[in-house]
């Protein structure tokens, strides 16, 4: 029988051990080895001895500890899975039963992802409890019930499951997940959102390397969860991971010559609000607080910025500023936007999604969803990404009224100017047509003070200005800015329309901030809740009545507002 552990170690000579050469040199050659349980296809290292720990908590049942490496300017992700430290027999049991899984096919071969694995832990309990008997796993019943449930789950994690990138996919902070090829040389690096502190993405290596059959092994799983080919005819594979909230991409040769590359994108488990995005230091409570009024007001506003800048949590974010009874239409290729959150909390929405893996085109099912969400009735049309023909669809249907009540999407770009040149000369919209946009925002990865850590920010909020005509744009926010840089054309057509004053808007913006800012106060004090979509519903439904009731003074409505919050979430003492 085959060791049941896999050490890879320096060739070099151990020495004796007793002097603090030997033991320094000991302990360099074990920082370099690589370790795995024989029924892993994982490799890990160890923590390096002279590294600064930032952090340590525990996720997935596995340790994870971030480090700072060379001055601060390099991360370290650290896991320490529990399968990588069982004792022997414990492998051997668990590899055992592994064997045995994948020679069981489960009772219905159609079975979806959370049937599936079900069935492999209910499997691999009954076996573990045969394969463990006479073995020490625990001082009572209980406790070696608890140990079987734990390696079942394990067993799950490596058969029917993604392995330790489960580990990485449970951490709430990481974002994307890389496996560059080959996937044997080059250890899994992440970007993770928000290190010790920090309101940043921090990009890391981690001590994981994935064996080149492990990484075959996940191919497949993609290509079953898909039923699309993937071969050297066609190196690449997009999906969404069931189960995981993750979208997979993935390519193989001869695009990637070494083998196959991996990416994985994990969707945010908690919805994105203005107010989260307040708290991570992208903007302001008075910037959040123009944005729900420009929403409320139906504006149609596009999100530009580059990969990883936001530009998918501001329009989650935004999604949520919309009145409970508006109808919203969301036409996306990958599912990001937070449909089952906003339908929980009472929102109609409509989710169109347009599966890349179709034979037709991206850009011709996005069209096609579009149309079909036009005559749908009247509602608000949101766009995961505005990239090409449905473009054309979409500006027509603004320019003669069909688009409905607001028209929200996303777009790549750096600033309002470049969406227009984007949209106006490679898009072929005639520049009278742009004019039916009404605002463009712009998140940038910023670096405060030439910092090697980038903040995710909204650096630009300009409106079309319509009275200067095609191609012109009133700079509304900029990143510096702590208010209004101009009288907003925007704002003068929606208090137009609510019949109300310039004036009287500018009032109405002022009440949201500081409304928001009761919020941002309530969530420093321990009550994180506060942040999340229902405060934000709460929050604009306070409003609307108290308008509906004829109350118009600020301070009125935001101490109100404050005696209702903290009456609500417990907060004794009211400023």
């Amino acid at each position: 029988m085959s060791a049941p552990r896999v050490v890879l170690r320096s060739a070099a000579r151990s020495p004796v051990e007793g002097n603090s050469i030997s033991r320094g040199i000991n302990r360099i050659l074990e920082e370099r080895s690589m370790r795995r349980p024989r029924f892993s296809g994982y490799w890990t290292s160890a923590a390096p001895s002279r590294a600064k720990e930032m952090e340590s908590y525990q996720v997935g049942g596995a340790k994870v500890r971030l480090f700072s490496l060379e001055g601060g300017q390099r991360h370290l992700y650290h896991v320490s899975p529990w399968e990588h430290g069982l004792p022997d027999e414990w492998v051997r049991a668990v590899d055992g039963v592994i064997s045995q899984v994948t020679d069981l096919p489960p009772p219905d071969l159609g079975a979806g992802y959370d049937e599936l694995r079900a069935y492999v832990i209910r499997t691999a309990a009954r076996l573990l409890r045969k394969r463990t008997e006479g073995l020490e796993m625990g001082g009572s019943i209980e406790e070696r019930e608890r140990t079987i449930v734990r390696l079942s789950d394990i067993v799950a994690r490596h058969t029917v499951g993604l392995g330790l990138f489960e580990i990485l996919l449970a951490d709430d902070r990481v974002e994307d997940i890389y496996v560059d090829a080959p996937s044997w040389e080059n250890p899994v690096h992440i970007t993770i959102g928000g290190v010790a502190g920090f309101n940043s993405v921090c990009r890391c290596g981690t001590n994981i390397t994935v064996s080149g059959d492990e990484m075959d092994g996940l191919v497949s799983k993609f290509r079953q969860y898909t039923m699309r080919p993937f071969s050297e005819a066609f190196p690449a594979l997009e999906t969404d991971l069931p189960g995981y909230d993750t979208r997979a991409t993935v390519i193989g040769p001869p695009l990637s010559p070494s083998g196959p590359a991996l990416a994985l994108r994990r969707h945010s488990r908690r919805p994105w609000t203005l107010l989260r995005l307040v708290a991570s230091g992208a903007f302001d409570t008075y910037t959040a607080a123009l944005l729900s009024f420009l929403i409320d007001g139906r504006s149609t506003a596009l999100i530009c910025g580059a990969r990883g800048a936001g530009k998918s949590s501001l329009l989650s974010a935004i999604m949520f500023e919309f009145p409970l009874e508006q109808r919203i239409l969301a036409i996306e290729d990958t599912l990001e936007l937070p449909i089952k959150q906003m339908q929980a909390l009472g929102y109609r929405v409509q989710s169109l999604f347009v599966d890349r893996g179709m034979e037709r085109s991206a850009e011709d099912g996005a069209d096609d969803a579009l149309r079909v969400s036009l005559r749908l009735g009247e509602s608000a049309i949101v766009m995961g990404e505005v990239r090409g023909k449905e473009a054309q669809t979409l500006y027509q249907s603004m320019r003669t009224g069909r688009a409905g009540s607001s028209v929200l999407g996303t777009i790549h770009g750096e600033s309002a100017r470049s969406v227009y040149d984007r949209v106006v000369h490679d898009m072929g919209i005639s520049k009278e047509a742009f004019m039916a946009t009404d605002i463009v925002m712009t998140m940038g990865l910023s670096r405060p003070g030439g910092s090697s850590r980038p903040v995710r920010r909204l650096v630009e909020l300009a409106e079309v200005s319509r009275e200067r005509g095609p191609g012109e744009f009133n700079l509304l926010l900029g990143e510096s800015s702590k208010g209004l840089e101009c009288t907003s054309e925007a704002i003068t057509r929606i208090s137009d329309s609510w019949g109300m004053s310039y004036s009287d808007a500018l009032a109405n913006i002022q009440a949201r901030a500081e409304m928001r800012n009761v919020l941002i106060d309530a969530a420093a004090r321990g009550h994180n809740e506060c942040l999340d979509p229902e405060w934000t519903c709460r929050c604009n439904e306070f409003l609307w009545q108290r308008m509906d009731d004829g109350l118009v003074d600020v301070d009125d409505i935001v101490n109100d507002f404050r005696s209702f919050v903290h009456g609500r979430v417990g907060i004794d003492v009211l400023r």
